[in-house]
């Protein structure tokens, strides 16, 4: 029962993080950057097209090599409802680069590789914010190698699709709060007995637990651009499910608490004398009343569950107003309904967990404009908005998304011949939202009244590009 109560404070908290994907990243080129994320119905013409639609390496000639990165600048934080205090996010300045390499092989059929990551999270907060006892370092990363193949079936239908390695990763460093930790039965005490019942102060760290996965899997990517008007192009994709199955390890290492037993204590048969160091008594063997923790429970514990990257569904349009302007406008469903409960399997079944998520297809929708001034530059600019997949029960340090509002400029530069650069800026302006900072217990289903503060975020965007065709 001890070993089952402690690795459940531990896992309830990463596993979470391992399946809060919806954060994720559709920033995957520059140039589409700049219009919001539009572009299912006309793809940039530098090879992003394998990730925006497949279907759009028909239409390019020659061949293009792009690579560039997105940076992240996330600014958020967390305010508790008892004394209004507020820890700030310490998440770094974060790059997530991008790939694209096509080739034309004749005036129908075009292909292509690209590197691209669409599914990601970093979260780091400081020590001093409670919510160090759900992840104070969380990561998750979804890298996608996607061999493509395109071709111009008919003067106006053109159709694209690749197959995906995906490479997966989790990481996740949290605390371990002794005020929640069993006292072990084998002291004499009740089932159930926690350290707090003997005055142990909540948020008192005594552990850190150093958890780390990886998995790679294979999915797939589809597209179709129609051209219904020399001025009019619709389009559509769909990116197929990703699913991992997870193995990790959690790692523990003491954290000096230096409490002292301030008077003589008898739990069950043992008495333990005034003066007595908890951090001794934590590592001491139960033979001589101790409760040899970091010997015997909190030893690396193997662990495994499986997890998705949703389905993604884009439909799109672009009109070219005129020959220098084009507007754009797309609609993405993203399928997070498949993910309403986790289950954690443990090597002893008798240790198996049920979490609930309960998550919700989102929709986003983006609009974008594109002016193409003169042969040197381009300007771009667009607007989105994108749901939630987190219900209210669900908003975590984690993973605290909100809905988003979301603002785009960017400029595309011939430098030379062949060879042009592509800039872009993008704000998020996420929803203020309630949420809590730690996980319920023993398979338990969250509410709302668990939700202790408020969760703020918002982030800039930079995006930066070089492209050369050949």
């Amino acid at each position: 029962m001890r070993r089952y109560a402690l690795s459940a404070v531990l896992l309830v908290g990463w596993l979470p993080a391992l399946a809060a994907q919806g954060f994720g990243i559709y920033e995957q080129g520059t140039c589409a950057m700049g219009r919001a994320g539009t572009g299912v119905a006309a793809p940039c013409p530098d090879g992003s097209a394998m990730f925006f639609n497949p279907a759009g390496l028909a239409g390019l000639a020659g061949g293009h090599a792009t690579v560039g990165v997105t940076l992240l600048d996330v600014q958020g934080g967390f305010t508790d409802d008892l004394l209004q205090q507020q820890r700030s996010l310490d998440d770094p300045l974060l790059a997530v680069p991008q790939a694209y390499l096509s080739y034309a092989v004749t005036p129908k059929l075009g292909v292509g590789v690209g590197l691209f990551a669409p599914y990601g999270l970093e979260t780091r907060w400081p020590l001093a914010f409670d919510g160090r006892f759900a992840g104070y370092k969380n990561i998750l990363r979804s890298v996608y190698l996607q061999p493509t193949v395109a071709y111009q079936v008919t003067p106006w239908l053109a159709l694209g699709g690749g197959f995906d390695v995906v490479f997966g990763k989790v990481e996740l460093n949290q605390r371990l709060d002794l005020a929640d930790a069993p006292v072990p039965t084998s002291l004499g005490v009740p089932a159930g007995t926690v350290f707090g019942q003997f005055g142990i102060a909540p948020g008192t760290d005594f552990a850190d637990a150093h958890l780390e996965a990886t998995k790679t899997t294979v999915a797939g990517h589809f597209g179709a651009i129609a051209k219904v008007t020399d001025r009019l192009s619709v389009g559509a994709r769909y990116l197929l499910r990703a699913k991992f199955d997870y193995a990790g390890t959690a790692r523990f290492t003491q954290v000096p608490t230096g409490l002292v037993i301030p008077a003589d204590i008898t739990v069950g048969s043992f008495t333990i004398p005034a003066g007595t160091p908890v951090d001794a008594l934590l590592a001491a063997p139960a033979t001589s009343g101790g409760l040899d923790l970091f010997n015997t429970v909190l030893t690396a514990q193997a662990v495994t569950t499986t997890l998705t990257n949703p389905d993604q569904l884009v439909l799109g349009l672009a009109y070219k107003v005129r020959d220098d302007w084009t507007l754009l406008g797309d609609y993405q469903l993203t399928f997070w309904n498949k993910f309403r409960t986790l289950n954690i399997n443990f090597a002893n079944p008798l240790l198996d967990r049920t979490l609930y998520e309960n998550y919700g297809n989102t929709s986003g929708f983006r609009l974008g404009a594109e002016w193409a001034k003169d042969a040197t530059w381009t300007f771009r600019g667009g607007y989105l908005y994108h749901q939630a997949a987190a219900p209210a029960t669900t908003v975590t340090p984690l993973l605290p998304e909100g809905d988003r509002n979301e603002f785009t400029a960017g400029a595309t530069v011939r430098l030379a011949r062949g060879l042009h650069g592509d800039l872009a800026y993008q704000y998020i302006k996420q929803n203020d939202r309630r949420g809590r900072t730690r996980e319920p217990l023993f398979n338990q289903v969250p509410t709302t009244g668990m939700n202790n503060g408020l969760y703020t975020f918002h982030a800039h965007l930079f995006g930066v590009s070089l492209s050369y065709a050949f």
